[in-house]
């Protein structure tokens, strides 16, 4: 596993004529974005030049081997791509529309329970993936028809295929279905390395733009926590959490920022195996590091994310 990061900054930001005298690589333009991995002898130099130049969009993720992948008994999975948005999309529609929202919290997004299919403003036009996600719905895959037949045929287990619905003829997709997942785990990651979000004013990331939404939304404060997904290496479950678990799960625990909230989908290595065989496109696997005891800072919660008593 090698750890990168993505670096996002103006491109006449003084920065870049540094980056340019270390002879590193960029993708130059109005917002100009440099890769590097943290194995790279430049890396430390970058690091401290980071703390130096304004506030750039700095992401973290991790670049896994295959045998790394290969060997992995279970798997966050997420489409490679985004496409298009649920509808209606004007001022968030879409919510009350698709989720049971008894238990949602508009501030901080944890908590909505799907109650009817998605809606689409047109067929998606996405010609080579099997897989793909819409933009701000984080934790549900939509595939094509004939991957949801090949993995009924398969024996695929966890899962339920609902056909979302074209907004405006309000009438199913004749191309895609909904890889609705049906088993939400008992038990969760260590999240003592990700940093909170709680539902409360002047929360963790009141300082960053991402959590000025909090502030706008109507309704109370929640007090449920969820965590930024950006972190050093593979999350981590207790191996317990997955006994007798189907093929497919989401985690009980919520991850984002701002107002978004969502789950991570998980995957065994079976689904993983069915998806290289057949030449699947579109979808990316992280292992998932299984430890023997409940890992440290998990705080078991109900169905809507709210704490349990210890």
């Amino acid at each position: 596993m090698r750890i990168n990061h993505r670096i996002a900054l103006r491109g006449d930001s003084p920065f870049w004529k540094e980056i340019q005298a270390l002879g590193l690589p960029y993708d130059p333009g109005r917002i100009t974005v440099l890769n590097i991995t943290e194995d790279d002898a430049a890396w430390p130099e970058v690091e401290r030049l980071l703390s130096l130049h304004g506030s750039p969009v700095h992401l973290i993720n991790n670049l896994f081997t295959r045998k790394e992948i290969e060997g992995a008994e279970w798997l966050e999975a997420r489409a490679q791509g985004h496409h298009g948005y649920p509808q209606p999309e004007d001022n968030f529609g879409y919510i009350q529309q698709t989720y049971d929202t008894t238990g949602y919290c508009p501030r901080c997004g944890i908590g909505g329970v799907q109650k009817a299919p998605f809606r689409l403003r047109a067929e998606p036009k996405v010609e080579h993936s099997h897989f793909l996600q819409l933009n701000w719905v984080f934790d549900e895959l939509f595939i094509r028809r004939e991957v949801s037949a090949a993995l009924k045929e398969s024996g695929i287990t966890g899962l339920s295929f609902l056909p979302p619905i074209l907004h405006e003829r309000n009438r199913p997709s004749e191309r895609i279905v909904q890889m609705k997942v049906d088993t939400v785990l008992p038990a969760g990651p260590d999240t003592s390395g990700l940093e909170p979000v709680t539902c409360i004013p002047d929360n963790e990331e009141s300082h960053a733009t991402a959590g000025t939404a909090l502030d706008t939304r109507v309704g109370p404060y929640c007090h449920r926590t969820k965590h930024h997904r950006m972190k050093k290496g593979p999350f981590r479950f207790a191996r317990d959490a997955f006994a007798g678990a189907p093929d497919v799960v989401k985690s009980r625990e919520w991850f984002g920022s701002g107002a978004s909230a969502h789950r991570l989908i998980i995957v065994s290595r079976r689904f993983r195996e069915i998806v290289s065989q057949l030449k699947w496109r579109g979808i990316a696997f992280e292992p998932i590091e299984l430890t023997d005891v409940p890992p440290p800072g998990h705080v078991k919660t109900d169905a809507i994310g709210a704490p349990l008593e210890r």
